[in-house]
């Protein structure tokens, strides 16, 4: 039997946890592919007595798991391992990857998408062979996940060369916001997929696979770690921002056009009688943004994001993705002192659906956030692009050390 990983949180009620990491890992050229097999099996082994509260320096002392899950990804460079026994899959063809940032800074993520790294990104850290994503209720939980694995990977250096076959070669940490809004103050992720609909567009079916049959049953992580310009964004009145998000930002209400002095319109009747937002209980009919006929809000990013609401969605034309955000917050040597953002996480059966969503004119293509294309557009530098990368997460197999064992085993 083969299922998906844990750290999908898709079912019904279900939401991810409130502390995320993703760790990617780079494959030593010496290492080949069962010296990667090995490790791979020793980390799997070691994580999930983790999630147990096994701490391996700690045997007899349990500590509390966190609810800690991780999920493994694969590359497209982890195919190319000496000796690895399965081709790339198709969807992860050259043809589906994002672009590598200039060597001087910034440069475009997709041809024809509005959206770029960030100027002073030189390396894309999330292309390397293998992702590990962590998630636990607790912020120690994650980071006691990421420090064992170090530890376990530094136990496996060469005593001469004191290289190991895989190293930890980036770090993204987020977290989950319990009051429902993102950076930018408006509400998040209201829309996303219905939970009944979320498993047939995460995962892999006969049709997505091809001839890649081992990967049914799995899915596909697409990464964007993206900056928020706040400094651009204080300088836009709220009228502004809700035609650019398509929502009223105090109560999320969707908007259906503009009023004769060109103020945005909420839907009338949301929130419903005894409710102040959306997100509460009564309000599910105004999650979607419904139907407008004013170009401006048809522009904005709740309708970019998803222009054919009535599509079946685990059809390929609905472009819908399973998303799971996690917001983030560092410190940065540039003014104001900090850099903020969300870590996009998604799952679908093909990474296909959302560069597509991406690089498509109506949709988001040639816009960075919403509104008309151009720099010069309201939102026309709002995001940029930290980090990038999209991996095959294969399915969980009976009897098996860890997912895609076969790749290498």
């Amino acid at each position: 039997m083969t299922v998906l990983q844990e750290g999908i949180h898709h079912g019904p009620g279900m939401s991810p946890p409130g502390h995320m990491a993703l760790v990617f890992l780079r494959v030593d050229p010496a290492a080949d592919a069962p010296v990667v097999d090995g490790v791979l099996r020793k980390a799997a082994a070691m994580l999930r007595a983790l999630a147990a509260g096994t701490v391996p320096e700690l045997p007899g002392h349990p500590v509390p798991g966190g609810n800690l899950t991780f999920l493994l990804g694969f590359g497209p460079k982890a195919f190319g391992i000496p000796k690895a026994r399965r081709p790339a899959p198709e969807a992860l063809a050259p043809r589906f990857r994002f672009r590598s940032p200039r060597p001087t800074g910034g440069g475009p993520l997709l041809v024809g998408s509005g959206l770029s790294y960030a100027a002073d990104v030189t390396r894309n850290d999330a292309t390397e062979e293998f992702c590990l994503q962590f998630t636990a209720d607790t912020q120690l939980a994650v980071a006691r996940a990421v420090v064992e694995l170090w530890k376990l990977l530094r136990g496996e250096r060469d005593g001469t060369t004191r290289t190991a076959p895989l190293e930890i070669a980036g770090i993204h940490t987020g977290f989950q916001r319990d009051d429902l809004r993102s950076w930018i103050g408006f509400h998040d992720g209201v829309s996303n997929l219905d939970s009944a609909d979320r498993e047939r567009v995460i995962s892999i079916g006969e049709g997505e696979a091809g001839t890649d049959t081992w990967t049914v049953g799995g899915t596909y992580l697409t990464f964007l770690r993206l900056t928020v310009d706040l400094e651009q964004w204080q300088d836009l009145s709220r009228a502004q921002q809700e035609l650019l998000v398509g929502r009223d930002k105090l109560t999320g209400a969707p908007l259906t056009g503009r009023d004769a002095e060109g103020r945005p319109v909420p839907a009338a009747g949301c929130p419903v009688a005894g409710t102040t937002e959306v997100t509460q209980p009564g309000n599910e009919a105004f999650r979607k943004h419904g139907e407008t006929s004013d170009p401006v809000v048809a522009a904005s990013h709740v309708h970019r994001a998803n222009l054919v609401p009535s599509t079946d969605p685990d059809q390929a034309g609905s472009l819908r993705v399973f998303r799971q955000g996690y917001e983030f917050f560092e410190p940065a040597a540039a003014a104001p002192g900090f850099r903020i953002g969300l870590n996009f996480v998604s799952f679908q059966d093909s990474p296909d659906r959302l560069l597509r969503l991406l690089t498509q004119r109506g949709w988001l293509g040639g816009v960075n956030f919403g509104g008309q294309p151009g720099p010069d557009a309201p939102a026309g530098r709002l995001l940029s692009v930290r980090a990038a990368g999209t991996y095959l997460v294969p399915p969980v197999q009976d009897g098996a050390p860890y997912p895609g064992a076969e790749v290498f085993g």
